[in-house]
């Protein structure tokens, strides 16, 4: 309902960048950053109920890393497992921040360029993992006039309005790389990064013209309502509230009347059938 929906959108613009640009680039930049989410974090969700089932536990992959104020902090969060294996067998090895910023700093463009060569071949994989570690060696560098900015606009640490902007920069930065992740090459990624800022198509919101990416309007009222769902259990996630957890304490007819409701609303609402070419998980690649 979230991952197989927002990629007939995502394929639309990145499989023909030549005709869309702008605005357009900007709402697949956004659904596809979520698309790799929903799509990892449900096989990994299933991949732990299935575990469950013969009585074993398995550690939680992604902790709403959308959530994170910074790069730095993103990378804890998203498929934690690999960001532990690259500490843990290249970047600490190497000497981790032990000897100095610049051995430091250098110790994270060779962990990030590993990144992005264990991700695929090819240059824009490169190009991406060398991104996130600009991103980190930037933020680390800027950290302090940062925290002056905030303090002129009396933002605290425990600022909503403070932690918000931070949420809403990390997310643009992450998607602006996962851009360059998912174009046909480096060149187009980067030409379609360009057109975001010199093209200026706001009218496509508004002129019915994103019906045209392959969602009628319904199905992006699905979307959009399933997004917003996500993002809501996501929240109470990160508060520490977990929906399965309250599932589990209800009486098993709740519990049922719930599971079925679910299903038939996939069944429903999903993404599938007559036309529809069924993909194995992104997260299967890799």
């Amino acid at each position: 309902m979230i991952a197989d929906k927002s990629a007939i959108v995502v394929n639309t613009v990145f499989d023909s960048p030549e005709k869309y640009a702008g605005c357009y680039v900007l709402v697949a930049g956004i659904l596809y950053s979520i698309e790799l989410y929903a799509d990892f974090l449900s096989c990994v969700t299933i991949s732990q109920g299935v575990a469950k089932l013969f009585g074993i536990d398995l550690v939680n992959n992604f902790m709403q890393p959308y959530f994170s104020t910074s790069t730095k902090e993103f990378w804890r969060r998203w498929h934690i497992s690999f960001s532990e294996w690259l500490r843990d067998y290249v970047y600490i090895p190497l000497g981790g921040s032990r000897k100095g910023k610049i051995p430091q700093y250098s110790n994270l463009i060779l962990t990030f360029a590993v990144s992005g060569v264990w991700h695929g071949s090819g240059y824009k994989y490169l190009f991406w993992g060398l991104l996130h570690a600009a991103y980190q060696i930037v933020g680390n560098v800027t950290f302090g006039v940062k925290e002056k900015i905030y303090d002129f606009l009396k933002l605290s640490k425990q600022s909503g309005t403070r932690k918000m902007l931070q949420r809403m920069g990390c997310f643009f930065w992450v998607m602006l790389a996962w851009i360059i992740f998912r174009a046909n090459n480096l060149k187009t990624g980067l030409q379609m990064i360009k057109s975001m800022f010199v093209i200026h198509n706001p009218w496509i919101f508004f002129n019915d013209e994103l019906f045209s990416l392959g969602l009628e309007w319904k199905e992006w009222r699905v979307l959009l309502i399933s997004i917003i769902i996500l993002i809501y259990v996501s929240s109470r996630q990160e508060s520490g509230l977990y929906l399965s957890e309250i599932i589990l304490s209800r009486s098993i007819y709740v519990r049922w009347l719930l599971y079925v409701s679910i299903i038939l609303s996939i069944m429903v609402f999903g993404t599938y059938g007559y036309g529809f070419d069924v993909h194995d998980f992104i997260y299967g690649g890799f």
